[in-house]
């Protein structure tokens, strides 16, 4: 799925047309807003699109993907995380160094499982759900799933369905785990 592009004046990168003195006093005088490290024009809607976009400005590898905590932040179900977090297909065959680079991680997916949203890949809603319950160190995702949950209407037999898409995945079981308490939480 392509969602179409925002017109690039409604985005502003650091020493592209203005200086960053310039740019922080168009944010003084609400012209503009700092959003993932640009400036957003204060009238841009504040929707998927203008988030990823804003992420995208950064002008990475248009193989890599936004993923995890970051496209939970593009999707809007929680606060923007201090770095970018992003991935890769496996078939994408990138060379190891400049993953290292771009900080993504290889993962198998699925042509439905990923989106592009002005540009700029994006961890489809459901599949950032899953990584995120999968990659979590603890418990403390749980809310921030509960928040994808919610917003995207999501029931027992979806979560399932996710699943048992990829049963051997790593870390499925703590996943379910941490997918059933969210749905529970949001169902309370």
């Amino acid at each position: 799925m392509v969602l179409s592009h925002f017109p690039s004046d409604l985005f502003f990168v650091v020493g592209d047309r203005l200086s960053e003195p310039e740019l922080r006093a168009a944010a003084l005088d609400g012209e503009v807003v700092a959003l993932a490290g640009v400036f957003v024009a204060i009238d841009a809607p504040c929707s998927a699109l203008t988030r990823a976009t804003a992420l995208g400005q950064h002008q990475w590898d248009t193989r890599v993907m936004i993923s995890d905590h970051s496209a939970a932040w593009v999707w809007g179900w929680g606060p923007q995380p201090p770095a970018v977090s992003t991935c890769v297909s496996i078939v994408a065959r990138i060379p190891s160094p400049e993953r290292r680079r771009l900080h993504a991680r290889e993962v198998v997916i699925d042509d439905d499982e990923r989106l592009t949203l002005g540009g700029i890949g994006v961890t489809s809603p459901e599949r950032t759900l899953l990584d995120l319950a999968r990659h979590a160190l603890n418990d403390s995702v749980i809310p921030l799933l509960s928040a994808g949950i919610a917003a995207r209407g999501v029931v027992r037999s979806d979560l399932e369905r996710l699943l048992h898409r990829r049963p051997s995945l790593s870390y499925v079981h703590p996943a379910r785990r941490r997918l059933l308490a969210a749905l529970c939480l949001t169902e309370n």
